[in-house]
């Protein structure tokens, strides 16, 4: 059974609010004053409050959160919950499902997360966004200064990654009918997600899921038509810590990078294959992609995305990749239903 213990700073205020921040944390007392400072120093006109999910916790985050939120008088609601199962997908659809709550009109629900530090223009950027689109996915970095502590192995592992993620995206982007405003990959991180009031209570907000709720929830706008944007602009840095909070997640990630011998790499990727086939319409049927394909596949997709390019519309690219696809000598693979 939930046991929850709400405390709340400026309460008042949140009446009166047209955005709110939702933060997971959980064991995360040397990290949220800096995220809080962050958020507390946003460039705007309109401050934002934000709604603390302190989860499962045996740290100070919680009393850390309202000594810092009393001292800048600002309006934060913090949730002390102990439950046996839901992980951070259940404190992130807890930490909604207040702030909606408590902000009856807040038009824009953002999300972050406590190890995280958003840019000074991080709300703008997110709430311009939300003009035009109901779900906005802003940019995840990593803490550069942090980076440098890490083998060279393990850079070059990150760098050939993230050379393959960006060029995956980018062909995504390309054959995509939305145009250039589509997401791509669903590389969806809660720790950067902005809804409109109303997008978030139609697709039925977050589930309770251990891990992978961030991506779940922008996959099942996407099945709704609400056709998510990405927001570049709009940018928080996250640690590279290596003992992480959602089993799958970054800090997982990082350990396998740190490791020698093959490993698998984002979820979101798939081989050179499988894109060619699921743009198509055909069933991919891959295997968990890992780093050996990636460095087998990224001369292939580097050419293919240069030849994609050069082709000025989205019809002219499905048809090279048919032929790509014929070149390859592949056998007709089992259509999408």
């Amino acid at each position: 059974m939930t046991r929850l213990n709400v405390t709340a700073v400026q309460e008042d205020a949140f009446a009166t609010l047209d955005t709110v921040v939702v933060v997971p944390a959980r064991d995360e007392q040397d990290h949220i004053a800096a995220c809080l400072d962050n958020l507390f120093g946003q460039q705007t006109r309109n401050p934002a409050g934000i709604v603390l999910c302190v989860n499962n916790t045996r740290d100070a985050t919680a009393h850390i959160a309202l000594q810092r939120a009393r001292a800048a008088r600002w309006p934060l609601i913090v949730i002390e919950a102990h439950y046996p199962r839901g992980g951070v997908g259940r404190a992130r659809r807890l930490g909604h499902r207040i702030a909606l709550r408590a902000a009856p009109r807040a038009r824009s629900i953002l999300s972050t997360d406590a190890d995280c530090l958003p840019a000074p223009d991080w709300q703008v950027q997110i709430e311009t966004a939300l003009q035009r689109a109901p779900v906005v996915l802003g940019r995840i970095c990593v803490a550069e200064n942090e980076l440098a502590a890490f083998s060279r192995r393990f850079l070059r592992r990150q760098q050939l990654e993230t050379e393959f993620s960006d060029l995956a995206m980018e062909f995504a982007r390309l054959i995509d009918p939305v145009g250039p405003d589509g997401i791509g990959l669903n590389t969806a991180g809660g720790a950067n997600l902005g809804f409109r009031r109303a997008a978030y209570l139609w697709i039925g907000g977050y589930r309770a899921l251990e891990s992978g709720e961030d991506r779940d929830i922008v996959a099942r706008a996407t099945r709704a038509g609400l056709q998510p944007v990405r927001a570049d602009l709009a940018v928080i840095t996250a640690s590279m810590r290596t003992m992480g909070r959602a089993p799958g997640g970054m800090a997982d990630q990082i350990r396998a990078r740190s490791k020698s011998g093959n490993c698998t790499v984002d979820s979101a990727l798939t081989s050179f294959k499988a894109m060619v086939a699921g743009h198509l319409g055909y069933d991919p049927q891959d295997r968990p992609m890992t780093l050996l394909r990636v460095a087998q596949d990224l001369p292939q997709l580097r050419d293919c995305v240069e030849q994609l390019r050069g082709l000025t519309c989205t019809d002219s690219r499905r048809r090279h990749l048919a032929a790509v696809w014929q070149r390859a000598g592949h056998p007709i693979p089992q259509r999408h239903d």
